[in-house]
């Protein structure tokens, strides 16, 4: 590892010029159906994914804080689904082939 110590200006700006990002947006074109995969090639370890979550109304937050401070909890969870689009396969295989080596 050659960034040891504080990481700030000059070091940060290396730090993350050496991030492999890989993005994918959902089969249905919606900038709310997205993921991106973040990882470090020259240093190995893990790879780190980013999911882009929908945003609410300020309204539905707040009535949904509520609830969850109650306790309510759905009795199927919070979902959404992604559907990869096949021109993405190469940047998906790119991260299989990291995560193997």
């Amino acid at each position: 590892m050659k960034y040891k110590g504080k990481v700030d200006g000059y070091y940060l700006v290396n730090y993350l010029a050496d991030m492999e990002s890989k993005s994918f947006i959902c089969q249905c074109d919606s900038p709310e159906h997205q993921l991106t995969f973040n990882y470090f090639p020259e240093r190995g370890g893990d790879v780190y994914l980013w999911i882009h979550l929908k945003p609410d109304s300020f309204w539905k937050r707040i009535k949904n804080a509520i609830k969850y401070i109650f306790g309510h909890r759905s009795i199927y969870g919070d979902f959404d689904e992604f559907i990869f689009k096949k021109e993405d396969a190469n940047k998906l295989q790119a991260i299989v082939d990291y995560l193997k080596s």
